[in-house]
């Protein structure tokens, strides 16, 4: 099974690094990706029983006929040989390949409340990062940011930790 998903993810790699469009079909999928992760409505397209394969692929290509040709065939194909529950892996395998491939690094910021992304972008933009902000209430204030395997933590609940820590060994 997984030598399939990774067939599937390295065959669209491969095709997009020929024809020269791997951030374009980058941005189509994670589009794609978050339409399967928000909207019912896809998730059900792509998982109904009732329709049959070439009815869902007729819907994705009149529905997504703004995007690529390699989006909507990727995506039919898929729904052809029956392996929709794969897609999100499948995307998210060719999403870290071709950002490898793309020179993206990615980042992602906690915070304990709403910061405004425009300014996180407007930051990070210069250095190539893609930015994924999370809310996580337990950090009180402050932020911490993750950056592959590295973590800077400079959070009130760090710092709380720390000085309990301190104070403990006294």
């Amino acid at each position: 099974m997984q030598s399939q998903i990774n067939k599937y993810y390295n065959t669209l790699f491969n095709l997009c690094i020929k024809h020269n469009n791997l951030e374009l079909i980058s941005n189509e999928l994670k589009f794609v990706k978050h339409l399967i992760r928000k909207e019912s409505s896809c998730r059900l397209l792509f998982d109904s029983k009732k329709l049959t394969d070439e009815n869902k692929c007729l819907i994705i290509k009149n529905t997504l006929n703004q995007f690529h040709e390699i989006v909507k065939e990727f995506l039919c194909i898929i729904i052809i040989n029956k392996k929709t529950k794969s897609l999100l892996e499948i995307i998210n395998k060719f999403l870290n390949l071709a950002d490898k491939e793309l020179g993206k690094k990615k980042i992602e910021i906690y915070t304990a409340d709403e910061v405004p992304t425009k300014d996180l972008e407007n930051l990070f933009q210069s250095l190539n990062f893609e930015i994924k902000t999370k809310i996580d209430k337990s950090l009180i204030g402050g932020i911490k940011i993750k950056h592959e395997n590295k973590i800077f933590d400079n959070s009130i609940q760090y710092q709380l930790n720390q000085l309990k820590k301190t104070l403990h060994n006294l």
